[in-house]
């Protein structure tokens, strides 16, 4: 059976300080998540990232759930909110 693709968009703001990048890209490369693009600004002292996520897996659905919890408690320990958005739901008429 063939690995099943699917995109999202994390959205992560916050305070700005140093390592949260790395904390949140450990997170989607812990899951085997691979990075497509990534941005980054900071606004008057608030940290804003956005990247495209593909993940690879039988159970894309599962994937994403745990994708999901596992950023929003990372985010919780960091001072982020963080949000995972399925790139099909954006990108649908």
């Amino acid at each position: 059976m063939a690995e099943m693709e699917s995109k999202v968009v994390i959205i992560a703001i916050g305070k700005d300080k140093p390592g949260l990048v790395a904390n949140v890209t450990s997170v989607v490369s812990e899951l085997m998540g691979n990075i497509e693009e990534l941005d980054q600004v900071v606004l008057q002292g608030i940290f804003i990232m956005s990247m495209i996520v593909k993940l690879l897996n039988l159970n894309s659905s599962k994937k994403l759930s745990e994708l999901t919890s596992k950023l929003s408690k990372q985010g919780e320990k960091i001072g982020l909110k963080i949000h995972v958005y399925p790139v099909k739901t954006l990108t649908s008429a």
